[in-house]
C-alpha cells in the first residue's frame, strides 16, 4: 500500500535532505526504516512511502533482494563460465527515487566489454532500510546477508559457474559489500576504497539514512570474518590510497596479514573536500581495477607450463587434425586431447580429419594402430578412413598393453584413402580422449 508524507513547504528541500534538516522528519524516517518502509518518490511537498516488500525498482527480485543479471556479450564457449558480483556504490543518496539510492547511478555499463569472455555480471542493489545498510543485516532484516549469499549461489548454479570463477567487486559502499560478502562466501575480492568506518558520512548529517541501525565501524566484524575465511591473502585485493583521509586510516585497521592492501601513490590536483580523493581514487583507476578483476577471472583457465612435451607428433603417420566446430582440441604434453563438445549437430562439417601422410594404395593391406588413454570417448564405430565421397568404417579392436589403451584394425584398402576422420555423429557429446600415437603400417611394402 502506498502512503504519503506531507512536509511544510518552508522546510521542503524537495530531496532526501528534507529529512536531515528537521528532527521530527528525521525521527519519522527512522520509524519508516524500523517498519521496513522507505521513500520511493516525491511530488508537491508529499513524499511517497512504500513497504520494502512492495517496492519495485524495475529489477529482478529474490527474497526482497533487487538485482539484475547481464549475460556475456557472446554466446560461444571460449572459457569456463565466470561471475562478477557487483555491489553498488552510494552515489545518489539525495534522490527521492529508491532505485538511485539503493542501486546508485554508476552501474558501469561498459564493464562487460572489458572483461574475460563467458563472464556473467550480477548487480545487486543495497535494498535495506531507507537507502541501504552496506549489504549487512539489520534489526528489521535479519536474514539480509543470507539472502544475498543464496542469490549468488543460485546464480552460480544456474549458469554452471564454479566458486573459483566468482569475483566480488565494488567501490565505496559497494567495496564494503564486496569485501564482506567475499569473506562470508569465500569468494575472490576486488574492493576499491571500501568504507570501513562510515562516520565521515554522519559527522554533519546522516546522509546515508542509516541512523544507529548499522555499525559505524566495520573493522571488528570484518576482522572476525578474516580469521574464519579459507581465502588466502592474495585472493583479497583491497585498493586504497593514503591521500583518501576518510577511508585509508580505517582500512589500515583490518588484519593486513590476511589481505593484499594496495596503497596507490595518487596525487589529487584539486581537492575541494575530504570526499574528493575518495572519488578520484575510484574514478581515475578504472584500468587498474579491470586488471585486478581480469587477473582473477582468467586465473582458473591459465596454467604455468614447466614440463616438456613427452611425445613426438612427427612420428605419427598422419598430420595434425583439421578443425571442426563439433570438436575441441588441446595439445597436451602427453598427447592430443580431443573433446566432442556440446554443440548440437547442424550443417557444419562433421569430420575431425587427420590427413594421412602417405595416401593409401588400392588393394594394399594396412594396419592402423592408435594409442590413447582410458577416456570416455570410444573409437569403436566412430573412426573412418575416407577420401572425397568414399568412406570406410574402421573396425578397431581395443586392448590394454602396459597401462595404455591400444586400438588396432587390419584391412585392405579398396580406395586411395587420404583421411582418417572422427565422425561427430558417432561420438557422444562431452566425451573426450587423449591420442598419444597414430601409426599406419602397409604390410605389402
Amino acid at each position: 500500500m502506498t502512503e504519503y508524507f506531507e512536509v511544510d513547504a518552508e522546510k521542503d528541500l524537495k530531496s532526501m535532505d528534507t529529512f536531515l534538516e528537521d528532527w521530527k522528519y528525521y525521527e519519522f524516517l527512522k520509524n519508516l526504516a524500523l517498519n521496513n518502509k522507505s521513500i520511493v518518490g516525491y511530488r508537491d511537498h508529499k513524499y511517497t512511502v512504500q513497504k520494502n516488500t512492495e517496492i519495485d525498482l524495475g529489477m529482478e527480485k529474490y527474497k526482497n533482494i533487487h538485482y539484475n543479471i547481464e549475460l556475456p556479450i557472446e554466446n560461444e564457449q571460449y572459457l569456463s563460465n565466470k561471475l562478477i558480483v557487483f555491489f553498488m556504490p552510494a552515489d545518489r543518496m539525495i534522490s527521492t527515487q529508491a532505485k538511485l539510492r539503493m542501486f546508485g547511478n554508476s552501474p558501469w555499463e561498459s564493464l562487460a566489454s572489458s572483461i574475460a569472455k563467458n563472464t556473467y555480471i550480477l548487480r545487486i542493489a543495497d535494498s535495506n532500510l531507507i537507502s541501504g545498510s552496506y549489504y549487512q543485516n539489520t534489526i528489521n532484516f535479519l536474514n539480509y546477508e543470507t539472502s544475498i549469499q543464496q542469490l549468488i549461489q543460485n546464480t552460480a548454479y544456474k549458469y554452471n559457474i564454479s566458486s573459483g570463477n566468482i569475483v566480488m567487486y565494488g567501490n565505496s559502499r559497494g567495496g564494503t559489500g564486496a569485501l564482506y560478502h567475499g569473506l562470508l562466501g569465500n569468494y575472490k575480492v576486488v574492493a576499491i576504497d571500501p568504507v570501513i568506518d562510515r562516520r565521515a558520512w554522519v559527522e554533519v548529517k546522516d546522509v546515508q539514512h542509516m541512523f544507529d541501525l548499522v555499525d559505524y565501524n566495520f573493522a571488528p566484524k570484518i576482522n572476525r570474518l578474516l580469521e574464519e575465511t579459507t581465502l588466502s591473502p592474495d585472493k583479497i585485493k583491497v585498493l586504497c590510497s593514503d591521500t583518501a583521509f576518510i577511508t585509508y586510516p580505517f582500512v589500515k585497521q583490518l588484519n593486513l596479514s590476511k589481505i593484499n592492501l594496495l596503497n596507490l601513490n595518487l596525487t589529487i590536483p584539486h581537492v575541494v573536500d575530504p570526499f574528493t580523493s575518495h572519488a578520484a581514487l575510484i574514478g581515475k583507476t578504472v584500468p587498474f581495477q579491470l586488471s585486478l578483476i581480469n587477473q582473477f577471472l582468467y586465473e582458473e583457465d591459465i596454467s604455468i607450463e614447466k614440463s616438456l612435451i613427452l611425445f613426438n607428433v612427427d612420428d605419427w603417420d598422419v598430420l595434425l587434425p583439421w578443425t571442426s566446430p563439433y570438436f575441441t582440441m588441446h595439445f597436451k604434453d602427453y598427447g592430443i586431447e580431443v573433446i566432442r563438445n556440446s554443440k548440437l549437430l547442424g550443417k557444419d562439417n562433421i569430420w575431425l580429419n587427420f590427413m594421412i601422410k602417405s595416401r593409401m594404395i588400392i588393394n594394399k593391406k594396412y594396419t592402423i594402430e592408435i594409442i590413447t588413454d582410458d577416456s570416455t570417448l570410444s573409437l569403436e564405430n566412430s573412426l573412418f578412413i575416407h577420401s572425397e565421397n568414399e568412406y570406410k568404417n574402421i573396425d578397431l579392436k581395443r586392448t590394454n598393453e602396459n597401462g595404455e589403451v591400444v586400438w588396432k584394425s587390419k584391412f585392405t584398402a579398396d580406395y586411395s584413402f587420404e583421411f582418417l576422420g572422427l565422425n561427430a555423429e558417432a561420438v557422444a557429446r562431452n566425451n573426450s580422449i587423449i591420442i598419444r600415437s597414430i601409426k599406419i603400417f602397409c604390410e605389402d611394402r
